[in-house]
């Protein structure tokens, strides 16, 4: 049997009433018709009902749109009209929730509550109006940007991540219009925002207390399970314009770079990052994620597995491969966190990040501050203050799912 490489909704609508509706076998003989529809006939059509049940809470990625409610429309009349689907178990459950896509519900991100009712009181700086980010307290810092990592993070819609969709244009602009690219975009712009922070200050002192801060946020990000904006921090701490910084980096304490290299250590590319892995494995939401493993994952798979294995014939382990990666990535979509947004800082710390510089505008400013040093380079690489390997994993993985 072949199959078609895509196949339409009204197609697979089609493809599953067949199968609902399949004919008694003309072979069977008349003392084993109970027998067969018992066993086999209402086990397929409840198999068959659950599976459109499945599909329009979890899977439905049609377009809204005049067409899509007109297609949901026939088909609740089609299955309302038939005495077999309404004996059937579940049917009703599915009926109710064809009704809520006609109205135009969202059904698959409100599956779970968040495990505890209670949402801890902010920690706000005393003077609101004149904030400084050394004078927000490092766990609020890291709640805020989880709040504002975790609403991107549930933005994604599965179709984004399909044949590098996060990395096309949209006809006629410069822009990639996905969620994906938004959280891409996102995670580069604050690990520049960490470099630029750092450099601007003239006094090595308030470089010292400024990189124990950021450091002190993706600690308390690592806590919150926030991987993403964890990755894009300690990604920041490493640019170039930054770890070159070594007369600086010397006065860093031994605790404060010890706490940098755990997290550096969780998040290196060892043996395909193998230990952030398994870490998430065992993390239940709500989380967010590093977005840039599943990009990778996701790229290894539509460039190295064909998608077909002979003509005609679609290659269903890539698909099962890449339907793998996607419900990792949705099942930490559907519980947010119990935090509560505190708009002053979330304005504050988004306006810095927006207009973050790009880290190549950074390292002048860099030579400024501590000018190149005889074999710098051997300096830089062999102290203690240095980056390790995967410093700049998050802004490599992204630049590259872009291309």
């Amino acid at each position: 049997m072949t199959y078609p490489t895509f196949i339409t909704a009204p197609e697979l609508l089609d493809a599953l009433l067949a199968r609902f509706y399949m004919p008694v076998p003309p072979q069977l003989l008349s003392s084993d018709l109970h027998l067969w529809t018992e066993q086999k006939q209402k086990t397929v059509r409840v198999r068959v009902v659950n599976i459109l049940k499945t599909w329009l809470e979890r899977f439905w990625l049609e377009p809204r749109g005049e067409a899509t409610t007109d297609f949901l429309r026939h088909m609740l009349s089609l299955l309302q009209s038939s005495a077999a689907v309404n004996e059937t178990p579940t049917a009703s459950q599915l009926l109710t929730v064809i009704e809520q896509r006609i109205q135009g519900q969202e059904i698959m991100r409100r599956l779970v509550s968040p495990p505890n009712s209670a949402v801890p009181k902010p920690v706000t700086p005393k003077n609101m109006k004149k904030l400084r980010l050394l004078d927000i307290d490092p766990i609020e810092v890291a709640r805020q940007l989880t709040i504002v990592e975790a609403r991107l993070y549930a933005r994604i819609n599965p179709a984004e991540c399909l044949n590098k969709a996060w990395g096309k244009k949209a006809p006629g602009t410069n822009d990639s219009p996905t969620a994906v690219n938004a959280m891409i975009l996102h995670s580069n712009r604050l690990a520049n925002w960490v470099g630029e922070i750092i450099l601007g200050h003239d006094e090595m002192k308030k470089r010292v207390a400024t990189i124990k801060h950021f450091v002190t946020v993706a600690e308390k990000c690592r806590d919150l399970q926030n991987y993403a904006t964890m990755m894009s921090i300690i990604s920041g701490l490493g640019t170039s314009p930054v770890y070159r910084l070594h007369r600086t980096w010397s006065q860093v304490s031994p605790r404060i770079r010890e706490t940098l290299q755990e997290m550096r250590d969780l998040m290196a590319s060892d043996k395909n990052f193998a230990r952030y892995r398994e870490t998430l494995r065992q993390t239940n939401p709500p989380c967010v994620p590093f977005l840039g493993i599943y990009l990778t994952d996701l790229t290894f798979i539509d460039d190295g597995i064909p998608d077909m294995v002979s003509p005609g014939m679609i290659n269903f382990s890539k698909r099962s491969k890449t339907a793998d990666i996607l419900h990792d990535m949705q099942q930490y979509q559907n519980m947010p966190y119990n935090l509560q947004p505190v708009a002053e800082l979330q304005e504050f710390v988004i306006r810095g990040i927006q207009a973050a510089d790009d880290v190549a505008e950074m390292y002048e400013r860099s030579l400024q501050l501590e000018p190149r040093q005889m074999h710098e380079e051997r300096v830089v690489r062999g102290g203690p203050y240095t980056a390790t390997g995967s410093h700049m994993s998050s802004v490599v993985i992204a630049s590259m799912v872009l291309r």
